[in-house]
């Protein structure tokens, strides 16, 4: 059965009246017709009635589950399947938590619930729920909650759930059924279960609700893209780069209106890092182009053959049966069709390959140097044969591998054409609300005088910051946790163990500043060690560049700042592991 939906080809911004879809044979979902011609399920859309009467015929003791939530406070926004047929599935139950629970624990605008109807619980529910997750930015991306028939479901699912990054919250149907105060119960749960989990570690990148700050660098890069210009993200090991990158992507995504004339951009996101071993070669790189292709369209819900993409592009199951020539023939005709269509469509939208750890395919794996010159050769003359149509941004850990103006023989095609972004930590008001926000889901209130402490010691690097407060939370018992309030003798007390614990970071740190300028560890540690003779010591045995880059990633303070380090605690790990002489004047 199909339905014309006059409008927006994206999703979210879809309006259709459950008055115009027919009734549907149970277990299959009605489709809808975009204006682009493609198909889109209506489980994508916002149709709870008709899925909710479904999930209770299908799932024993739902309403009963139900009826609790609901009496717990949270107010049932839409149902979705996991699976689109099949007469047992996994639901996905879309909460809105009451304000005083989203005060509390800093929850986001709805809540997942994962309806599991299994006598053993299965792996594929967490897939599904992480599913869910990427396309819907309205859901709380640290916690999910799961009514399962399986009491062991929390163990049987320990290790799927342990790569997530997240918290998964497992509570058997029984016990919810039998929830005497339902609304206490919820309360006790979050405040049990959230104050245990691990909420400061930083594991994966982190975006959508959980994003914090970094306006200041998505307005700078996005207006260099658009403006025509290649750019390169540097900056520490776990300064957020992949963060920032994805965020970049998803706001691209959302300008996107109810009209697809007006699609600002489509970025494809190419994590090289996920390059497998047997795709380390040339005809790797192109295969898993094309795969990044199909998701950038899927998100802007695009169809390929509307797009006068060839045939053999738009097939996404078939991209894993071409051979090395078809992929060398595949790649360049579906860029050059896409950027035809960008240049023919009204609002003339960029397209932006956005290349993560772009060291990768020169030199820093088993990827073919030769190979990665060829790829980047090639977009280069995309760039400059398409101005402002064809864009490219590089990220990963400093401008070195860009920099280098050949490669044996051959020309480095980076070199000199990128626009250099370097990364620093967060802004001061940042890190203050990445700490208190993870705080407040904790039940932990940080005082202004703790994060004072911890911006001192990290200098608002990502990863340093939320490690210190991982060191500090995990000392906390979840009874201790109602509003706790974290000072600056606290900070102070759990500062030597966080120095300790982030040692390996130190190291890496060590190693960037080394490649930003060999003579800068002694020159740094010489400086902590008589802050009275910085001014002089960096001008007389540092070039100028190289002060300026230590600045950009956020290593080194302005001039005339208290600390001439930024990262306080790097400056105490360099005065107990670095010999401190005087450096050879590198500018004499």
């Amino acid at each position: 059965m199909r339905v014309a939906l006059q409008g927006a080809p994206r999703r979210e911004r879809a309006a259709i009246s459950l008055a115009r879809i027919k009734a549907a044979e149970p277990g299959a979902l009605p489709v809808v017709t975009l204006r682009d011609g493609s198909a889109m399920e209506t489980g994508k859309l916002e149709a709870p009635e008709d899925f909710k009467s479904w999930m209770l015929g299908e799932v024993s003791d739902a309403q009963g589950i139900v009826d609790k939530l609901q009496r717990a406070g949270l107010a049932l926004r839409r149902v979705e399947p996991a699976e689109r047929a099949g007469s047992t599935r996994t639901w996905l139950l879309f909460w809105e938590p009451p304000r005083h629970l989203c005060e509390s624990f800093d929850l986001a605008p709805e809540l997942l619930v994962i309806l599991t109807p299994w006598k053993e619980a299965q792996a594929r529910d967490v897939s599904l729920a992480e599913e869910a997750l990427r396309r819907d930015h309205r859901l709380d991306r640290g916690v999910v909650l799961v009514v399962a028939r399986d009491p062991a479901a929390e163990r049987r699912l320990a290790r799927p759930v342990q790569r997530t990054g997240r918290l998964y919250i497992f509570v058997s149907a029984d016990a919810v059924l039998t929830v005497q105060d339902p609304q206490r119960w919820l309360r006790d749960l979050l405040q049990e279960r959230i104050g245990s989990g691990d909420l400061f570690a930083a594991g994966r990148p982190v975006f959508g609700w959980d994003f914090v700050g970094r306006q200041q660098e998505l307005r700078s890069i996005r207006g260099r893209l658009l403006d025509g210009r290649p750019v390169g993200l540097y900056g520490l090991r776990k300064a957020g780069k992949t963060s920032v990158l994805i965020a970049l992507r998803d706001q691209l995504i959302s300008d996107a209106t109810a009209d697809d004339a007006s699609i600002v951009a489509i970025p494809i996101h190419v994590d090289l890092l996920s390059l497998s071993f047997a795709e380390m070669k040339r005809s790797g790189f192109m295969r898993y182009l094309l795969r990044s292709m199909h998701e950038a369209l899927e998100r802007l819900d695009l169809s390929p053959t509307n797009l006068g993409l060839p045939a053999s592009f738009a097939d996404r199951r078939r991209l894993g049966e071409l051979d090395g020539e078809d992929l060398e023939r595949l790649v360049p005709e579906a860029l050059e069709c896409l950027i035809d269509w960008a240049r023919s469509t009204p609002s003339r939208p960029a397209i932006f390959l956005l290349i993560d750890e772009y060291e990768r395919i020169l030199g820093a794996s088993r990827f073919p140097v030769t190979d990665g010159l060829d790829i980047l050769d090639y977009l280069r003359g995309l760039i400059q044969r398409y101005p402002k149509t064809f864009n490219i941004l590089i990220a990963g850990l400093d401008r070195q591998k860009a920099s280098v103006s050949r490669y044996g023989q051959r020309q480095n095609p980076l070199f000199n054409f990128v626009v250099d972004h370097p990364l620093a930590g967060l802004e001061r008001e940042e890190m203050n609300e990445l700490i208190r926000k993870i705080g407040r889901r904790l039940s932990l209130h940080f005082k202004s005088d703790a994060l004072d402490v911890i911006w001192r010691e990290t200098g608002g690097h990502p990863y340093l910051a939320r490690e210190f407060g991982r060191v500090i939370d995990r000392q906390i018992p979840s009874h201790k946790r109602n509003s706790m309030r974290i000072d600056r003798a606290i900070a102070l007390e759990h500062l030597e163990e966080f120095r300790r614990e982030t040692v390996p970071t130190m190291q890496e740190i060590l190693d960037a500043v080394r490649t930003i300028d060999p003579q800068a560890p002694e020159v740094l540690a010489y400086i902590v060690q008589y802050p009275e003779d910085a001014e002089e010591s960096l001008n007389s045995f540092l070039k100028p560049e190289s002060v300026h880059t230590l600045r950009r990633y956020g290593i080194l303070n302005e001039t005339g700042a208290p600390e001439q380090l930024r990262i306080g605690s790097f400056g105490a790990w360099l005065l107990q592991n670095q010999p401190i002489g005087m450096p050879t004047a590198a500018n004499a």
